[in-house]
């Protein structure tokens, strides 16, 4: 049955053909240094897939060549070629090998994702929010939010995925993963760093035109400084809520009237005729206004149309409330 198979000359193009694919493979890198559990095992399906698929395409290339070379037509020669019945065994061999190919390719897959998406009692809830062009990250067992994702090593971090405008895509390619954020839609992806070290994080979804300096970091610390980096983010949120929460106090405490003329004559008598009193400025007529105490203190803090906020706060605030109190 096989004495006239060309073994020799298949097996010469064979070689040159897998030595082509090999070096292909082995002399450039194409995936990046695994840094995480799931990158190890997703990187080695990958590879199972590349040489799988390696083993058949030298097989089918090394016989096309082979057929080519061996039974090429003549320039001259345009008659059909002798017809052929087929071979149930070999159509049967060539069936049989691709379905058991893919079975084991299906079961590799499905453990590879059981593993990656097995959900540890300890892990770290990290909020990640994408909004064009940039990465925000909420720690809401700590209720603080970085620009920077920062994660423990060898401890689990689930990554809720959320998009606050258009479709994003959350990749980090050395650990393996990648995402899509999707508006209205929570995706939920899991990590498990095994090396400290920053890595970028890239949006791998066309989100706009701002898309390719769509970057972030995402940095991979120890415990004990994550549990630091954690205490140092609480205190700063909890020192800025006292702040905030003092600055409100004075807003909204009684004002004094002649300083808050003072410094309304300094600050907004530019757009504001006869200290609010006169109609003709820029701004409008302060005298007779029928906002109330909260709305006069709300346009003096936020501004509205063309007068910009922010140009009082604190105490200076509640003076010039008083002082617009007691014109209008």
């Amino acid at each position: 049955m096989y004495k006239n198979v060309p073994i020799i000359p298949l097996a010469v193009i064979g070689i040159v053909i897998a030595a082509i694919t090999a070096a292909q493979a082995l002399l450039i890198d194409w995936l990046p240094p695994a840094q995480s559990e799931q990158a190890e095992r997703t990187f080695g399906l990958l590879w199972f897939l590349f040489w799988l698929s390696a083993i058949f395409f030298v097989i089918v290339t090394s016989i096309l060549v082979y057929a080519v070379w061996k039974w090429r037509a003549k320039d001259d020669d345009l008659e059909d070629g002798p017809p052929h019945h087929g071979n149930t065994k070999l159509e049967i061999v060539w069936t049989t090998i691709p379905v058991i190919a893919l079975i084991t390719v299906a079961v590799y897959g499905y453990i590879v994702l059981e593993r990656n998406e097995a959900v540890a009692a300890d892990r770290v809830n990290v909020d990640v929010y994408a909004q064009q062009f940039n990465w925000t990250y909420g720690y809401p067992d700590a209720g603080i939010e970085t620009g920077t994702l920062v994660v423990p090593v060898d401890r689990q971090v689930q990554l809720n995925l959320r998009a606050r405008d258009v479709i994003h895509d959350f990749w980090v390619p050395e650990f393996g993963i990648k995402g899509d954020a999707v508006p209205g839609i929570t995706h939920t992806l899991w990590i498990n760093p095994t090396k400290e070290g920053t890595y970028p994080v890239i949006c791998a979804e066309l989100c706009g035109v701002g898309h390719s300096v769509m970057r972030s970091e995402v940095k991979v610390v120890s415990e004990q400084e994550f549990q630091a980096f954690l205490t140092r983010s609480t205190g700063r949120v909890k020192a800025g809520t006292a702040a905030a929460t003092a600055a409100a106090k004075l807003e909204t405490a009684p004002g004094d009237e002649a300083a808050g003329k003072t410094i309304f004559e300094a600050k907004c008598s530019g757009c504001h005729a006869g200290l609010g009193t006169e109609a003709g400025g820029v701004g409008p007529q302060l005298k007779g206004t029928t906002l109330d105490t909260a709305g006069i203190r709300n346009v003096a803090k936020n501004g509205r149309g063309a007068m910009p906020g922010g140009l009082v706060s604190g105490t200076e605030l509640a003076d010039v409330v008083a002082y617009v109190e007691s014109i209008k």
